[in-house]
């Protein structure tokens, strides 16, 4: 199940990505509650995990179930190091 702002941002990811989700997704049904609760004060009692590299997937997971509710993807800001070492922002390709 999605929430209308998760189903529209995954609509909206590249291909490949959509993919990575997916095959997470898929890995939650065996282990669903896998990843902590995220302490993000936005998405209380949502469980989250970093997908390619800048997104971030919360998810509700059924009280005395297994099923899985996609909450939100949100586009996180990153920091990577350049070739001198030195932080810089990532941005995806236009």
């Amino acid at each position: 199940m999605w929430s209308e702002q998760a189903a529209g941002a995954r609509d909206s990811l590249p291909e490949g990505t959509r993919q990575v989700l997916e095959r997470s997704l898929e890995y939650l049904k065996s282990f669903p509650r896998m990843y902590p609760t995220s302490p993000d004060p936005e998405h209380p009692g949502s469980r989250s995990f970093r997908l390619e590299p800048v997104y971030r997937v919360f998810y509700l997971v059924a009280v005395g179930g297994d099923d899985v509710f996609v909450s939100a993807i949100v586009e996180e800001e990153v920091d990577l190091l350049d070739e001198n070492q030195e932080v810089r922002p990532f941005t995806l390709p236009a």
